[in-house]
C-alpha cells in the first residue's frame, strides 16, 4: 500500500472519533491568524479587553498559533503514521486553558457579549477530549507494557 493511500485509509479510520479535536485545533489556529491580521482587536474590541490585560495580543496569538498549529500536527502524525493519544492529550489540555482565558477575559469584561454563549463550551468539549485521549493513552501504555513484558499483545 502506498503511503498516501495509507494516510488516506487511516485518516479516514480516525476521523470520525476526532473530529471536535480536528475542529478545535482548527478554530485555535484560526483565532491566531485573525489576531495577527487584526493587531488592534483586543483594543477595538470590549469583550477582549481583559485578554489585553492577561497578555499583549500578538502574544496571545502565537500562543493560539503554537497550540492550534500544534494539535493539528500532532493529530495528522496520529492518524497517519503512529498512534499519539499523549500528545492529543496535551494539546487538547492546552486548549482547554486557552478557551478558560477566553471565557473568562470575555465574562471579566462585563460586556455581556454572546462569546459566553460559545467559549465555555469549547473549553468543556476540550477538557472531555482530554480525557478521553488520556484515556486511550492509558489503555497504549497497558498495551506496550504487556507487550514488553509477553513479547506479544495479549
Amino acid at each position: 500500500m502506498t503511503t498516501l493511500a495509507h494516510i488516506s485509509k487511516s485518516f479516514r479510520e480516525t476521523f470520525p472519533v476526532r473530529a471536535s479535536e480536528w475542529a478545535l485545533a482548527a478554530i485555535l489556529f484560526n483565532w491566531s491568524v485573525v489576531l495577527f491580521l487584526q493587531p488592534d482587536l483586543f483594543a477595538k474590541v470590549g469583550a477582549f479587553s481583559s485578554l489585553a490585560k492577561l497578555m499583549p495580543q500578538v502574544t496571545f496569538a502565537g500562543m493560539c498559533f503554537l497550540v492550534g498549529f500544534g494539535r493539528l500536527v500532532s493529530l495528522a502524525i496520529n492518524g497517519a503514521w503512529r498512534r499519539s493519544p499523549h500528545l492529543r492529550a496535551f494539546g487538547a489540555f492546552l486548549g482547554t486553558g486557552v478557551w478558560f482565558m477566553i471565557s473568562i477575559g470575555i465574562f471579566r469584561s462585563g460586556s455581556g457579549a454572546t462569546g459566553l454563549g460559545v467559549y465555555p463550551i469549547l473549553m468543556l468539549l476540550d477538557s472531555y477530549n482530554v480525557i478521553r485521549a488520556a484515556g486511550e493513552a492509558g489503555l497504549s501504555d497497558h498495551q506496550n507494557r504487556r507487550v514488553a513484558d509477553n513479547g506479544h499483545p495479549s
